[in-house]
């Protein structure tokens, strides 16, 4: 793999490892097979070249973009597609 200055290897490891898990359980199909998509997936590259930082986000937020990516086509977390849903609950009142 590539060196990449925002992520460490072992971090990569540990969030695939628990998003196979997850995707596996979910999707009823071995680790393996999940490892294999979820490494196919452009939320995996995300996860290796992020653009900044990883400060809060766990195996369920990547988890969560994987599933929205491939049921509704956008990469994005359940917190951000609820927001994308209801803009009205984070528009500015106007004067």
């Amino acid at each position: 793999m590539k060196k990449n200055k925002y992520v460490t290897e072992s971090f990569i490891n540990a969030i695939t490892k628990e998003v196979s898990i997850l995707i596996a359980a979910n999707d009823h199909m071995s680790i393996e097979k999940a490892e294999i998509l979820f490494k196919e997936s452009k939320v995996y590259n995300f996860l290796c070249f992020p653009p900044d930082y990883f400060y809060e986000e766990d195996p369920q937020y990547f988890y969560e973009m994987y599933e929205n990516l491939e049921h509704k086509g956008l990469m994005v977390d359940n917190n951000q597609l609820y927001l994308m849903q209801n803009p009205q609950l984070y528009k500015l009142p106007t004067d």
